[in-house]
This record gives C-alpha cells, structure tokens and sequence, in this order.
C-alpha cells in the first residue's frame, strides 16, 4: 500500500455530488493505493476509486477507520490487506490469525501532514481473531476481534 496526498484536486478529478445536490466538500485528495499481486484494489473504479476528499493536511475525518480489502467478494475471500488510518498515538498494528500467527504493520504518515496508516497483509484461506493497535511503548491501545 502506498499513501498518495495530493494538496489541490488533481486535474480531471470530479467533486462527487451529495444526495441534497451539492458538492462534497475538501479541498485535497488523501489517496491509499492498495495492491495485491501488483494488481490494484479498486482499480475497475478508475484512476480516484481509492481516494477520499479531504481539507488540506490536517483534516481529523481521516483517521480512526479500519477495513479489510481485497480483489474478491468485497475482501472477504483470497489474499487480503487489513488497513487501518489510526489515531495519532498508533504505533503499528498486529493481526492475528486463527493459525496463531501474527502479522505486524508499522504505521507511515504521509510527509508534512498528520495523515497516517498501516497495512497488512492476509493470506489466502486465513481467517482473523484480532486486530490490535498499539503506541510506541507496545501499550495495546485498540483490541478488535470482528473480522474474518
């Protein structure tokens, strides 16, 4: 996965409509550009599938998701990546799998901004127990046991 920030919208990128009819607001594009076997999620959305509008380098309604993806039934089947854009004091991530390993990603922010994630990947067939998030004192700040 690749964090892409783009401080002004980029050419040929169109502000999607709300359902009241006017336009999202933001005012940058915060881009995660996920791969799997060099094949990118989402790619049949087109070039901004993986994007989300954002209001310059600090906008908090960036953080604190989690999701899992993936290039079948909605991530839910074949090789995976658990991403997360975690709160300020994260750290990096461990997800644990029913087969007691555990994979750890280290959280990367995107240079002069406070956006931020990790990503990990899933193997094939290996379901989830936990995904937990931790600071840089290796205190568990977040303990998720809803996925598979």
């Amino acid at each position: 996965m690749a964090l892409e920030f783009h401080r002004t919208l980029p050419k040929g990128y169109i502000l999607p409509t709300l359902p009241d009819g006017t336009t999202a607001p933001g005012t940058s594009l915060l881009c995660q550009r996920m791969y799997i076997g060099g094949v990118r999620i989402d790619h049949q959305g087109g070039p901004w599938a993986d994007c989300q509008l954002v209001t310059g380098t600090q906008d908090p309604h960036a953080s604190g998701e989690l999701g899992l993806w993936g290039l079948h039934d909605k991530g839910l089947s074949g090789s995976r990546l658990m991403v997360s854009n975690p709160e300020a004091d994260v750290a990096y991530g461990v997800v644990s799998l029913s087969d007691g390993t555990q994979v750890k990603a280290t959280t990367v922010t995107v240079p002069g901004t406070t956006y931020r994630a990790w990503a990990a990947p899933i193997p094939d067939g290996q379901p989830i127990t936990a995904v937990d998030q931790y600071d840089t004192h290796h205190n568990r700040l977040t303990h998720d046991t809803n996925w598979h």
